[in-house]
C-alpha cells in the first residue's frame, strides 16, 4: 500500500491486518520508499495488489507497472468532484474504490474482486469515464485493430465487467486461454487496464461486432 496521508494509511493496515487471508501486507508513505525496500531486500518480491491514492504523481501507476508488471493497481479515489475523478482516470488503475465508501467489508470484497480478475469500479467513476467518453474530450483512435473472432466474444464480456474466470465459462475456454485472450486484446489497443480499456471502446465508438 502507498498513501502518504497517515491517517489513512494506518486505518487501511488497521482494516487489511484483519483480513486473515491476505499473508504479506507492506505499507509504505510513497513509491521512493516502496522501491527502497525492494531494493534491500534484493528483487525478487512483487505485490498482487497495489493500493495508491489518486493524489499521487500521474506517472506512479507507470512507475509500479514496470516494476510489479503482473500486480494489479487499486486506486482511492479521495472525492467525487471532476478534479479528482480526473486524477483517478489518469492513472488507468484496474479498480477503485472511494475513501468514504471504505469499510472492512467493502475492502475484502473489492480486493477480492480484483485478484479474481474483475473490475470494481464505484458509479462517480464509471460515471465520470461514461460522460467523458460521450463528450469526446479524449482524442479518439486513427484505427482499429484487427480482433479475432474469439477475441471479439472476449471484449463483450469484459464490457460486462466478467471476470477471467466468468469469461471463460461463458465462451467455454480454458481459465488460462481466458487470461492469454484479455492480455491480447489490451495489449492490441495498447490499454495498461480493464477499466481504461472499456473507457476506450465506448469513448471511440468502436466495439466490434460479436459472433453469432
Amino acid at each position: 500500500m502507498l498513501e502518504s496521508l497517515e491517517v489513512l494509511r494506518c486505518g487501511l493496515e488497521t482494516m487489511l491486518r484483519r483480513l486473515e487471508w491476505i499473508s504479506t501486507l507492506e505499507c509504505h508513505r510513497n513509491v521512493e520508499e516502496l522501491f527502497g525496500a525492494l531494493r534491500a531486500r534484493g528483487g525478487g518480491w512483487a505485490a498482487d495488489v497495489v493500493i495508491v491514492s489518486c493524489c499521487a504523481p500521474d506517472e506512479i501507476a507507470d512507475d509500479l507497472r514496470l516494476t510489479f508488471p503482473t500486480s494489479r493497481i487499486l486506486e482511492l479515489v479521495t472525492r467525487a468532484d471532476p478534479e479528482h475523478l480526473a486524477m483517478a482516470a489518469r492513472t488507468h488503475a484496474d479498480g477503485y474504490l472511494m475513501v468514504h465508501d471504505i469499510t472492512e467489508a467493502t475492502l475484502d470484497s473489492t480486493l477480492r474482486a480484483l485478484i479474481r480478475g474483475e473490475m470494481p469500479m464505484p458509479a462517480p467513476v464509471a460515471n465520470y469515464l461514461l460522460d467523458r467518453a460521450r463528450s469526446g474530450d479524449v482524442p479518439r483512435s486513427r484505427h482499429q485493430p484487427y480482433f479475432s473472432p474469439r477475441e471479439r466474444d472476449v471484449i463483450a464480456l469484459l464490457l460486462e465487467g466478467l471476470s477471467n474466470r466468468q469469461i471463460a465459462d461463458k465462451v467455454g475456454i480454458s481459465l488460462h486461454s481466458a487470461k492469454r485472450h484479455v492480455s491480447s486484446v489490451l495489449n492490441k489497443v495498447n490499454s495498461p487496464s480493464r477499466a481504461h480499456f472499456v473507457a476506450q471502446m465506448l469513448r471511440d465508438d468502436t466495439v466490434p461486432a460479436q459472433r453469432r
